[in-house]
């Protein structure tokens, strides 16, 4: 495997790491701000003030207006997403328990993800699904819950 693939590789799992951190986090700043919604305001600032100090320090080329007006509007729903994500990783954990909003979210994330690569929705690279992924899954579902339940 080459290095970049290792360090990409490397990152989902220190995201993945954090995430139940965010979660427990984001659950606190909302009881605190009395509100999941100003909660994931102050989160979405604390972002903005560290993806500026990325862009700062690397660099980054920022995109001119074309590029902007020019980008279908589909490919802005990731923003639609992330608040969707932050504000149940703020609201969940209290409800439900930061182990199962993980269990939902990893599940939930890999049946979608079989799904768009078996029909290469969004242009992706097709895989298709085949008894031995669907098996992968359920492996990978199993093992999550006996974590949980054990």
């Amino acid at each position: 495997m080459k290095m970049n693939n290792i360090i990409y590789s490397l990152l989902p799992i220190m995201v993945g790491l954090c995430l139940p951190l965010m979660g427990i986090a984001n659950g606190n700043l909302g009881k605190v701000l009395g509100s999941p919604f100003t909660a994931t305001f102050g989160v979405f600032l604390v972002a903005l003030a560290g993806i500026t100090f990325v862009i700062l320090v690397s660099n980054a080329p920022l995109p001119t207006a074309n590029q902007i007006t020019e980008t279908k509007l589909w490919y802005w729903v990731g923003g639609l997403i992330v608040v969707m994500n932050i504000v149940t990783f703020t609201v969940a954990p209290s409800k439900i328990g930061i182990g199962n909003l993980i269990i939902f979210f990893v599940a939930s994330q890999l049946v979608s993800s079989l799904i768009i690569e078996h029909f290469g929705i969004f242009n992706v690279i097709k895989h298709t699904i085949n008894w031995q992924r669907i098996l992968g899954v359920c492996f990978l579902i199993g093992g999550v819950f006996l974590i949980k339940k054990f």
